[in-house]
């Protein structure tokens, strides 16, 4: 699967199940372990456990392989790695401490949210 397809089903699926402020961050100029970050926000604990089980079951349908899952216990910050897409999924407070996305500012950036 071409990755700019796997970034749109993923972002289909986000949006299928509520998550709120996905922002996609193309990485792949400046980054040697991926080429895009997705973040976004769930609502609650259990909003982002069960965006991270839709997604998961979405991906194993699709045969997009899921190399490594972490933060699927207290769920503030649920990673999973696709190898080429790395998807973080935070409950608002935890996206607010650590400003993740303020790691991959750059002057000219090219961020698309959706």
């Amino acid at each position: 699967m071409e990755l700019e397809q796997k970034v749109t089903l993923l972002n289909e699926w986000l949006n299928d199940k509520k998550a709120n402020n996905i922002l996609n961050i193309d990485v792949s100029d400046r980054c040697n372990f991926t080429e895009y970050i997705i973040i976004c926000t769930g609502t609650a604990t259990l909003h982002n456990k069960a965006i991270a089980d839709f997604i998961i079951d979405k991906a194993k349908e699709n045969k997009i392989k899921i190399l490594s899952k972490e933060g699927m216990t207290a769920c503030t910050w649920i990673l999973l790695d696709m190898n080429d897409v790395i998807l973080h999924i935070f409950s608002v407070d935890t996206l607010e401490m650590y400003k993740l996305e303020d790691l991959w500012k750059e002057r000219n950036d090219k961020r698309t949210l959706s």
